[in-house]
């Protein structure tokens, strides 16, 4: 009986240490689990999952769970009910007044731990998710207008051998392309608020800007801002409202076959990188150039404006460091590389910009150029605040006036001056 009983004993033993073995073992082996919330639809979403499986195979610590089709309503929605993402991407846009309503962590304090060298990524990208001197998010990609798309057929026809240099070029270019039936236009050099009012990439390309953080002032009616908006007028002036405005009701859709740019009806536009992108290849229809600046202001050449991606935390998400450490891990160089050539988009890391597996790469070619102009130091973007939807509705809404010639380009920023500095001085105090 003794017997039995030491063999029963011994092998409780066992099997108790065996047990403790195996719970330690699957303790060790346990990913804690973070979500991933994302804007992308299904269709588009394989480049940030491909990343998402090469982050949960790099370690043994973390996996990452996604889910795409997540629109900024429904972010908001889980943040403000208390079931956020532990890390979601964005429209750069919303983090303002996100930041501003306490739903998203600032960065600053992980930053600074992990030495995370914020100098790396393209400046330009980085400012748009940083509010009052704190960080709020980090860009994953970023979106570009710093060129000028034109046709090769109509400058051939008009006996244009270069693209425009200067803005000064730019109208005469236009005058030489637009051709007349009687008192229509049957086709037009440039329209400057074609296919919509670039309320933002026209004052940065005469080096204005929005907001004065000495002084808590936004700066619509800066003088440059002001140049801008008189420029786009001259075009209206010379061409007719009205005339354009026929002509443009005859336009086929924006990046159809029967878009103005194809067809011949517009000679050049305002160009981003992800336009027309079968037209832009080497014998296509569609030429590329830097877009012009100022005679008098050389100093602004290579200047464009950025719209990024933002990368957040949410406040209240339950793994804060765990979503960090993804967050770096898709801001390192060779992912960032692998989302470009994979979505399209331009890389956020300087160093990407001249690695040969993009700057020698035949299958992104037609972004060659705008992965050089991404280096420039002359990219701006519009400052994020609380404030910041009601800040360009305002710019567009008064531009459209000038434009029409309802008012004067100094009327119109005055005016948005005096709709928007009451929001800034609101933030103002509570700082």
């Amino acid at each position: 009986m003794k017997r039995i009983l030491l063999i029963l004993l011994t092998v409780t033993v066992i099997f108790s240490l065996a047990a403790c073995s195996s719970s330690k073992n699957s303790g060790s082996n346990t990913k804690k689990e973070i979500s991933f919330w994302h804007v992308s639809s299904d269709k588009d979403a394989g480049p940030i999952k491909k990343l998402v499986e090469k982050y949960n195979t790099s370690q043994d610590k973390v996996k990452v769970n996604f889910l795409g089709n997540q629109d900024p309503q429904k972010q908001l929605t889980a943040i403000s009910g208390g079931s956020a993402p532990d890390i979601a991407f964005i429209y750069w846009n919303m983090v303002g007044p996100w930041a501003a309503a306490g739903a998203v962590q600032p960065l600053d304090d992980l930053i600074k731990k992990d030495n995370f060298e914020i100098d790396s990524l393209i400046p330009a990208a980085v400012n748009r998710m940083s509010i009052d001197g704190q960080q709020f998010g980090l860009p994953l990609t970023m979106s570009m207008a710093s060129k000028l798309f034109y046709n090769k057929e109509s400058f051939k026809e008009a006996g244009i051998t270069s693209p425009p240099e200067t803005m000064e070029e730019l109208m005469e270019y236009s005058k030489t392309l637009t051709k007349r039936d009687g008192d229509n236009l049957t086709q037009i050099g440039f329209i400057p608020d074609y296919p919509w009012i670039d309320n933002v990439f026209w004052p940065i390309v005469f080096g204005g800007s929005f907001y004065d953080e000495n002084t808590g002032e936004v700066t619509p009616n800066k003088e440059e801002n002001v140049k801008a908006i008189a420029y786009q007028q001259e075009f209206y002036k010379e061409f007719g409202v009205k005339e354009i405005e026929k002509l443009r009701s005859g336009m086929g859709a924006y990046e159809t076959p029967q878009d103005p740019l194809l067809t011949g009806k517009l000679a050049m536009m305002i160009g981003w990188e992800n336009n027309f992108n079968e037209h832009r290849v080497e014998d296509g229809p569609i030429g590329v150039a830097p877009f012009p600046y100022p005679s008098d202001r050389p100093d602004l050449k290579g200047s464009g404006m950025v719209s990024p991606t933002a990368l957040y935390i949410p406040k209240n998400s339950k793994n804060q460091e765990e979503a960090w450490d993804f967050m770096k891990f898709l801001l390192e160089e060779d992912n960032q590389i692998d989302f470009a050539i994979e979505s399209g988009n331009i890389p956020v890391v300087l160093k990407a910009l001249d690695n040969p597996r993009l700057t020698e790469n035949e299958d992104v070619k037609i972004m060659w150029e705008f992965y050089e102009a991404a280096k420039s130091e002359n990219l701006r973007g519009f400052p994020n605040s609380v404030y910041i939807n009601e800040y360009l509705q305002a710019l567009s809404e008064e531009t459209e006036k000038a434009l029409k010639g309802e008012i004067t380009a100094q009327e119109a920023m005055d005016k948005v001056k005096q709709k928007i500095q009451p929001e800034a001085d609101k933030e103002n105090e509570k700082k």
